[in-house]
């Protein structure tokens, strides 16, 4: 799957595209029935040649707003959010392969209050379902470890 960075730019800052939100627990967020929701969800919307976010949030104590962990289809490794920025940094003429990345998005994570990692190229996904969701379960454990890690050091304070 591949989209012309314009088009891409144009979709994504007028939410032209398939977007669910699940509010789960975090524990929720280590079975992997909750994480192939996401995954199948994102491989329709693949199948289909559309951009796609599937967002789980989850609320921590003392901590305001929920937690958010989502998978996103995009060009460039930046959440749906800063795509207007993307012209900045590509040129809109080119056409780009689609991948899907992993977000993880709290103040509680670390400075900037995000991670985001590539997952997978959505032509993968698309192929390969269990594979990805087996990478998915590990990088979200890994974010929610260091969440948790983070938490507990501030209660500490």
């Amino acid at each position: 799957m591949e989209f012309n960075v314009q088009t891409f730019i144009d979709q994504v800052t007028d939410e032209q595209y398939e977007k669910q939100t699940v509010d789960v627990s975090q524990s929720d967020l280590s079975k992997v029935t909750v994480i192939k929701k996401g995954i199948v969800a994102l491989q329709s919307s693949i199948n289909d040649n559309r951009l796609a976010q599937y967002e789980w949030q989850f609320d921590v104590k003392n901590v305001e707003d929920p937690i958010s962990v989502r998978l996103e289809t995009g060009i460039i490794n930046l959440p749906f959010e800063n795509g207007k920025t993307i012209s900045k940094i590509l040129n809109v003429t080119d056409t780009l392969p689609v991948n899907v990345y992993l977000i993880c998005e709290s103040p509680e994570l670390n400075r900037s209050g995000l991670r985001i990692d590539r997952l997978a190229s959505a032509t993968a996904l698309a192929d390969d379902p269990d594979s990805v969701t087996t990478a998915a379960m590990q990088w979200i454990d890994e974010q929610l470890t260091i969440l948790s890690d983070n938490l507990a050091n501030k209660d500490e304070k």
